[in-house]
C-alpha cells in the first residue's frame, strides 16, 4: 500500500507532466492536492482494513467472532474463580451467627481482588470458625488466589473478627483473546468435526466457558462409548461446568454412543531449579522472574500434553534475568501424560547457585 507521501508525489509529478509547472505549497492547488493526497490514504487504509477483516487469519474483534459463528463457535467469556473461605473468631460466642450470602471479602494490598461468598451459612454457638463457598466477584485470571491471600473483610458480618483461605481459589480465566478464539477457528477447518470422530466432541467441549482444554478417548469404556476429560486454566474446572458440558454433548451425541464428561485428573509437577542470576540482577528479582516463568508454562499446557524439562529452561532463560541454571533432577524430569491426566505445577523451589558453580 502507497504511503501518503508516495500518493501526493505522484499526483505533483501528475500534475507537473499535464499543467508544465510545479504549483506552491501554499498555493490553492498545493492545498487541494494535499488535502486529496490525505483522503485517498484514507480510502487506501479502509481497504486494507476491510479485507483483513474478511478473511478468519487476520479479521479481528466482532469481524473475527461473525467469522467463528459460521463455524458455531462464539467467544468464551471469562470465568470466575471459586474456593471456600472460612471465618473465625477467637473466642466463641453463645449465639449461632449468620453469614449471608453476599459476603464481601478480599486480597490485601494494592490491586485487591474481591472474593463473594454464594451460600448462607451459620457460625454456631460455641464454634470458632465456619467455612463458606466463594467466587471471584469478577471473572480472570487475578482471582486465582495463593492459600492465605484473601483475608480482608469488605463487609463485615455480626460477630466474625477474621477471614482466609485455606486452599487456594482456582478455575479463574480470562475472557477469550482475538489469537485463542483464532486458534479455535483455524483448528475447525483443519479438524472438520462430522459428529462421530473426537474433534467433534473436543470442539463441542471447548466451546464452553471454563474449559481451556480437552482430552477425549474413543472406546475407552468399550465398543460405543467417549470419554472426554475437561482441563481449565492450571486447574480441574468447576463441577458446573462439567455438568454443563456432559449435558451438551449428551443432546448432540451419536445415536448407540455413551458419552462420559470428567474432569481431567490433575498432575502435580515439583519443579526444584538452582539459578545463577544474570549481571545486574538480584536473585529476589530473577527468583520472581523464574517462578513466574515455570507457572506460565505449566499454564499454556493442556489435557495430555507432556510437560519438557527442555521447554520450562527455555522459558527461564527467556526471563533475560538468569545467567545459568541447574534442574533437581530427583524432582524435575519429563512427563508424559495421559489423555485423562493434566499436568499443574507443584512446589517451586529455586535457590541461588554459586558464583564458581555457574
Amino acid at each position: 500500500m502507497e504511503t501518503y507521501d508516495e500518493i501526493l508525489e505522484r499526483m505533483r509529478e501528475k500534475f507537473c507532466e499535464e499543467a508544465g509547472f510545479d504549483p506552491f505549497e501554499a498555493s490553492d492547488i498545493g492545498i487541494r492536492l494535499r488535502v486529496l493526497a490525505g483522503e485517498i490514504f484514507s480510502l487506501w487504509n479502509g481497504l486494507e482494513y476491510w479485507k483483513r477483516q474478511a478473511f478468519p487469519d487476520t479479521a479481528i474483534g466482532e469481524a473475527l467472532e461473525n467469522h467463528a459463528m459460521q463455524r458455531g463457535l462464539t467467544r468464551k467469556e471469562a470465568v470466575c474463580s471459586q474456593g471456600t473461605l472460612t471465618f473465625s473468631r477467637t473466642s466463641a460466642l453463645w449465639y449461632d451467627t449468620e453469614i449471608p450470602a453476599g459476603t464481601v471479602c478480599s486480597t490485601s494490598g494494592e490491586g485487591a481482588v474481591r472474593f463473594v461468598t454464594t451460600q448462607d451459612v451459620v457460625l454456631p454457638a460455641q464454634s470458632l470458625s465456619v467455612s463458606a463457598p466463594a467466587k471471584a466477584e469478577s471473572g480472570g485470571v487475578s482471582g486465582n488466589a495463593a492459600s492465605g491471600k484473601i483475608c480482608v473483610l469488605v463487609t463485615l458480618p455480626q460477630g466474625i473478627e477474621s477471614v482466609t483461605n485455606d486452599a487456594p481459589f482456582t478455575g479463574g480465566a480470562d475472557a477469550e483473546t482475538d489469537e485463542q478464539l483464532r486458534e479455535r477457528l483455524l483448528e475447525s477447518y483443519r479438524t472438520v468435526p462430522n459428529g462421530t470422530n473426537a474433534g467433534f466432541y473436543r470442539k463441542q467441549a471447548l466451546s464452553h466457558s471454563g474449559v481451556q482444554s480437552v482430552g477425549v478417548i474413543p472406546c475407552e469404556n468399550g465398543t460405543g462409548t467417549v470419554s472426554v476429560y475437561l482441563g481449565g486454566m492450571g486447574a480441574a474446572p468447576s463441577s458446573d461446568v462439567v455438568e454443563e458440558v456432559q449435558a451438551d454433548l449428551q443432546d448432540k451425541r451419536e445415536i448407540n454412543v455413551t458419552v462420559s464428561v470428567a474432569a481431567a485428573e490433575l498432575v502435580s509437577c515439583p519443579v526444584a531449579v538452582t539459578i545463577l542470576p544474570a549481571e545486574n540482577t538480584t536473585f529476589d528479582a530473577a527468583d520472581a522472574a523464574v517462578k513466574a516463568a515455570i507457572q506460565t508454562y505449566f499454564l499454556t499446557l493442556g489435557v495430555g500434553e507432556p510437560v519438557f524439562v527442555a521447554q520450562i529452561g527455555r522459558a527461564i532463560l527467556e526471563t533475560g534475568m538468569v545467567r545459568n541454571y541447574r534442574f533437581q533432577s530427583s524432582l524435575t524430569f519429563d512427563r508424559v501424560l495421559e489423555p485423562s491426566e493434566l499436568a499443574v505445577v507443584g512446589q517451586i523451589s529455586v535457590v541461588e547457585m554459586e558464583e564458581d558453580d555457574g
